[in-house]
């Protein structure tokens, strides 16, 4: 066999440095085992969540509230955060969600169940009706329309007393499975577990071909376009799964509170779900997860400045974009590929755009 002929060697997996091994191996280790390694760290912060939730009960309300801002978080990361398209609607999907389990309990007799499934796909088709109507809108014109829609969707939880209950709201039955009443504690292991799931779900999209296109179509729409596929309709796909997984959060805290208000859902929720994933990190849904756990300890936790908390919610914002421009989660992240070069091991692994 010619040398023209023979074939490259395979590359492999870099080798641990020699006169290293303990830290190094562990390194080299985990970056085999990526997904692995997140699924056993992400299930370990959600065992621990549910354990702080098994105590007294306002704990589980207090779960199923960083559930919610997590799942209202999860779904403006797919269209914000990969596709570049601010929407401002997430209050009334929030809602749409809650109001559906309401309505089917009180109106249809069902199970409040079936309403999260109804609020998912309602949510999904206003959002691509939205996205239709906003298709050549960008920035803050695309935002705009979708605040207005926020207000409208408020307005009529207010006006329409026959059909939302007006100021009062409705009340949502507690839900049952195979006619058995589902206890709060259970509501809020649910809760939980629909956060893990989604989080798991979003972090394998963000990479998969879908998601790569979709971080394109922020960055470079142009290249998207040259490629066949349509930036448009990629961004009403975005749209419509961040509609859904809201919807998710607003059934999840319908149940868990029973009971559905137009005050629940105002456009103040939006203003804290912009900054959640900027504040836990940009490169990982669970920043968005992270940033919703310090949204709700800043603005209903915070002991030190009892009617202030909104206000240290801002400085803080002011000084992790400062000093943290990725996020908290960006910020261990360059920790840590700090940590693998003094070991002599490179521990970059972003794949791509981001």
């Amino acid at each position: 066999m010619t040398e023209s002929t023979k074939k490259p060697p395979i590359q492999s997996e870099p080798a641990v440095p020699a006169g290293r091994g303990g830290p190094a191996a562990l390194v080299l280790l985990l970056r085999r085992h990526r997904w692995s390694a997140e699924v056993v760290v992400t299930l370990a912060a959600a065992a621990l969540l549910v354990a702080y939730g098994s105590g007294p009960s306002f704990r589980q309300d207090y779960v199923v509230l960083i559930c919610t801002y997590g799942l209202l978080a999860l779904g403006m990361y797919v269209p914000y955060i990969m596709s570049g398209s601010l929407s401002l609607a997430y209050n009334a999907y929030l809602g749409i969600g809650a109001y559906a389990c309401a309505l089917i309990s009180t109106k249809a007799g069902w199970s409040s169940l079936w309403g999260v499934p109804i609020g998912m796909v309602l949510s999904a088709a206003i959002a691509v009706l939205l996205g239709l109507a906003t298709r050549k809108l960008t920035g803050f014109y695309l935002a705009g329309v979708t605040l207005l829609f926020g207000v409208a969707f408020q307005v009529f939880l207010l006006d329409r007393v026959s059909i939302t209950g007006g100021a009062m709201g409705m009340t949502v039955a507690r839900p049952e499975l195979f006619g058995q009443s589902i206890k709060r504690y259970q509501i809020m292991v649910v809760g939980v577990v629909l956060v893990w799931v989604v989080g798991i779900l979003l972090a394998r999209l963000r990479q998969s071909p879908y998601g790569v296109v979709v971080r394109l179509r922020k960055d470079v729409p142009q290249v998207v376009e040259a490629s066949g596929i349509s930036a448009g309709n990629t961004g009403i796909v975005s749209l419509a799964i961040g509609a859904a997984i809201g919807s998710l959060g607003g059934s999840l805290f319908g149940m868990m509170g029973g009971v559905a208000q137009p005050e629940s859902f105002g456009l103040h929720i939006i203003f804290l779900a912009i900054f959640m994933p900027l504040l836990g990190g940009q490169r990982s849904p669970w920043g968005a997860v992270l940033g919703a756990l310090i949204v709700v300890v800043f603005t209903f936790e915070l002991d030190l400045v009892e009617d202030t908390g909104t206000l240290i919610f801002a400085i803080a914002i002011l000084l992790v974009l400062r000093l943290a421009p990725e996020g908290l989660l960006g910020l261990v992240g360059k920790g840590w590929q700090r940590f693998c070069r003094r070991l002599g091991v490179s521990g970059h692994d972003d794949r791509g755009v981001r």
